[in-house]
């Protein structure tokens, strides 16, 4: 999965501090360019049915002699002492000249007699977007204070800088002799500088963290580092967990991912996109118990609640690390697999037959018996079919399984995409809020919504009775009861056609009859108009009062912008109870396919 390389964004990192005697000082300073960094692939492939992102996103060149690194060469250690000085202390710094952006974070030391402030300053491209300069200006502050409890302790900070000092003032000495001042030419002054830089990394181990710093950063846009082997300091760019298909706006997504906890709801799961034993490895000695728990008993079909459940972790600490994991890019939001869920082919995938993914899939898959080619397996879901309707009563064990994994690595890559029904109330000559235009207009992807699909466009299963009803298969008898067995078979024309029961043509003869559950209607929808609840109360004349107590609870529902999983989560109700009851007013409640807008599952 490629994702957008905001390491390119970084061209350098400084080292700036001011002591009694300097007003500030460039004590360090590292850049290097990845030149061996590879490109993305090309895309390989085209289908009139995939969705063109246009980002304002220009990939940087990492040749030597793109400008902005043409620009931050110009500078000279005074003029970048200049630009990385500070008027306070504890603030975020931001300044940009031409197309070069220094962004860090000013720490004062108090009670040091020598230094009054440092910052560790990176330098970044100017097209760099809002929220990667805070990223960076973030990771600068947290570094930055760990430098400085350092200090506080054990004058860490105070020894690194005399080392550093002692390398410039001896560079300086040779500078100012005859002999050498002959020898070094213009072209070969920066050159001498570079080897100073290089000088100091091997002499003070300040240096070689911020030079390791830089590298990560440039590699994995991660940090996991050790100060003076006592302090440790992880810190990442969440951009890189966002995918380059990803259709929200970059500075948009970097809000999701801060604010994750906002965004997630009980019933989601959760998917790593990395081996758990990795994860389990690669996490810091003192990282929090509750997390290695949370990572052991992950499973694709747990939702947040059952594994609140089957860890005995409070739901909100379940949420801080979903965050945290998310936020550091190790796991993605999926709903919990299971066999009644509706899956379809991303309008992004790659499938490509030679493409990178086609080739990883192979590597995965060697031994399959189902699949044995990624443009097979996702050929499986060209139709909205529940997910048990992909499987054979004649699979075994391990085949089924084989599917599980199947899906579950094609979420991982985000090759499918996961539909959800949404249920409409519509009633006969209902102009109330121009519902029959809303209703249409679901037949038509909505902005960055790849697929939507009418119930009416759903194939008939082959075990379906060819009426106007449809059922699902009684091969799937335990999963059926699940699940909404009947819906109209009218078109999508004929839903909003002139039906039998009219609300204008009430008469006295059987208004009493028709109208019993007007008081009903009344008292859960008072802000209807007249007119309306009394068409309502006729649509549901002939329904039990058990019945049309149960409706009227869920009908606030009814208005497309809740689907199955949300309701049975706000009411506290079985899937089979909610579809239990639309049941009884099919004739009144229509439902339309499409994703789930939330946009944390679009990162």
């Amino acid at each position: 999965m490629d994702h957008i390389e905001f390491e390119k964004d970084l061209i350098a990192i400084l080292l700036v501090v001011e002591s009694v005697h300097d007003k500030n000082k460039l004590l360090y300073k590292f850049e290097k360019v990845n030149v061996n960094k590879r490109e993305p692939e090309p895309v390989s492939f085209h289908t009139y049915y995939s969705i063109v992102i246009a980002k304002d996103f220009d990939p940087p060149s990492i040749k030597d002699e793109d400008p902005p690194r043409t620009t931050f060469r110009k500078f000279d250690d005074t003029t970048l002492s200049i630009l990385t000085s500070s008027n306070s202390y504890g603030t975020h710094v931001e300044v940009q000249v031409d197309d070069v952006v220094f962004v860090g974070h000013t720490l004062g030391l108090e009670n040091n007699s020598n230094l009054k402030s440092f910052a560790v300053f990176f330098v970044l491209r100017a097209i760099a977007k809002a929220s990667v300069l805070l990223s960076y200006q973030e990771m600068s502050q947290r570094i930055g204070t760990v430098i400085r409890c350092e200090e506080q302790r054990v004058q860490y900070l105070t020894q690194e800088y005399n080392k550093l000092l002692a390398v410039l003032q001896q560079h300086e000495i040779e500078e100012t002799d005859p002999l050498n001042r002959r020898q070094n030419r213009e072209d070969a002054s920066r050159d001498t500088k570079e080897l100073v830089y290089s000088a100091m990394t091997e002499q003070s181990p300040l240096a070689a963290m911020l030079k390791q710093i830089f590298l990560d950063l440039q590699d994995s846009g991660e940090i996991n580092i050790t100060i003076n082997n006592w302090l440790n300091v992880s810190c990442c760019l969440p951009h890189r967990s966002i995918a380059f298909s990803c259709p929200l706006e970059t500075d948009f997504a970097f809000n999701v991912l801060s604010n994750a906890e906002q965004y997630l709801k009980q019933y989601y799961g959760l998917l790593l996109v990395i081996d758990p034993s990795a994860l389990l490895t690669s996490l810091p000695t003192d990282s929090s118990s509750t997390l290695n728990t949370l990572i052991r008993h992950l499973r694709s079909s747990y939702s947040m609640s059952r594994l609140a459940i089957e860890t005995g972790v409070p739901l909100s600490q379940i949420y801080r690390l979903t965050s945290h994991l998310l936020y550091w890019g190790r796991a993605k939001l999926i709903y919990p697999i299971n066999d009644d869920n509706i899956y379809i082919i991303s309008p992004d995938a790659d499938i490509s037959k030679n493409g990178s993914l086609a080739k990883l899939y192979k590597d995965t898959f060697q031994n399959t018996t189902n699949y044995p080619t990624l443009q097979e397996a996702l050929a499986e879901y060209s139709d909205a079919l529940p997910f048990y309707d992909h499987m054979s009563r004649s699979d075994t064990e391990p085949e089924m399984q084989e599917r599980y994994q199947c899906v579950e690595w094609l979420l991982r890559h985000r090759l499918l995409l996961q539909v959800h029904y949404y249920y409409y109330l519509l009633l006969p000559n209902d102009n109330r809020n121009d519902f029959k235009d809303e209703y249409k207009q679901t037949r038509l992807p909505r902005p960055r919504v790849p697929l939507v699909r009418l119930y009416s466009e759903v194939p008939t299963l082959p075990s379906s009775p060819s009426t106007n009803q449809l059922s699902y298969s009684s091969a799937h008898h335990s999963r059926s009861t699940d699940t909404l067995k009947t819906m109209t078979g009218t078109s999508q024309d004929d839903v909003f056609g002139t039906s039998s029961i009219n609300g204008s043509s009430i008469t006295a003869n059987n208004s009493r009859t028709s109208l019993q559950y007007l008081p009903y209607v009344s008292q859960t929808l008072p802000n209807e108009r007249l007119e309306y609840q009394q068409t309502l109360a006729i649509a549901i004349k002939d329904a039990k009062e058990q019945n049309v107590i149960d409706f009227l609870r869920l009908i606030k529902y009814f208005n497309g912008t809740y689907h199955l999983e949300e309701i049975a989560s706000l009411e506290n109700m079985t899937r089979l109870q909610i579809l239990t009851i639309i049941e009884k007013f099919q004739s009144i409640v229509i439902r339309a396919l499409h994703p789930d807008p939330n946009p944390i599952l679009q990162i």
